[in-house]
C-alpha cells in the first residue's frame, strides 16, 4: 500500500530559524547565525512575522562572497531571495518535490493554514524520508522472498516424500 506523506511529517521545525527585515542585519549576521545553528538557510520576516524571503548558503556565495566586499555591507533585504516560495503543510511530499524542482530550489518553508510558518523543508529531509520508504520497501521484499524460499522448500520436502 502506497501511502503520500504529508509535508508536516518530514519537515524539520526546530531547524527554523527568522531573521527580522530592516533591523539592520546584515549578510554577516545572516552567516554567524547559520554557522552557530549549523543551518543552511534562514528565513526572513517582516515587522509583523510575515515570511517574506530567505537567505540560504548560495544567496551568500553569489550575492556575497563574489562581490569580493565586507559581508556586513550587505543589509539582509540586499541578499535575500524573495518573494518566498511556501507550501501548505497538509500539502503532499509529491508537490513539494514538484515545486523544488520546478523552481530550482532546495529549501520550502512551510506554513499553518494561518500563514504562520511552522518549519522549514529541505532537500534532506525528502532524501531522508525517501531513504526510509526504500529500506521498508527492501525489508517487506526480503520478508517475503524468505517466505516463499520457505515455501518452496517445504514444497519440495513434500515432493520427495510423496516419489519414495
Amino acid at each position: 500500500m502506497i501511502t503520500v506523506s504529508a509535508v508536516s511529517e518530514i519537515m524539520s521545525s526546530e531547524d527554523t530559524v527568522t531573521i527580522t527585515s530592516e533591523s539592520g542585519n546584515t549578510a554577516r549576521d545572516v552567516a554567524e547565525v547559520m554557522v552557530k545553528k549549523g543551518i543552511s538557510s534562514v528565513i526572513v520576516i517582516d515587522k509583523k512575522t510575515k515570511p517574506i524571503g530567505i537567505v540560504t548558503e548560495k544567496d551568500l556565495v553569489r550575492r556575497v562572497c563574489l562581490k569580493d566586499m565586507s559581508a556586513s555591507r550587505f543589509a539582509v533585504e540586499e541578499i535575500m531571495s524573495s518573494p518566498l516560495i511556501t507550501i501548505m503543510a497538509y500539502d503532499s511530499v509529491d508537490t513539494a518535490s514538484r515545486i523544488m524542482t520546478h523552481n530550482q530550489i532546495k529549501h520550502l518553508a512551510v506554513l499553518e493554514e494561518d500563514n504562520r510558518i511552522c518549519g522549514l523543508l529541505s532537500v534532506t529531509d525528502i532524501t531522508k524520508h525517501l531513504a526510509e520508504i526504500l529500506l521498508n520497501d527492501y525489508n517487506r521484499y526480503r520478508s517475503l522472498r524468505s517466505l516463499i524460499d520457505m515455501t518452496n522448500t517445504t514444497s519440495a520436502a513434500r515432493d520427495d516424500r510423496g516419489k519414495k
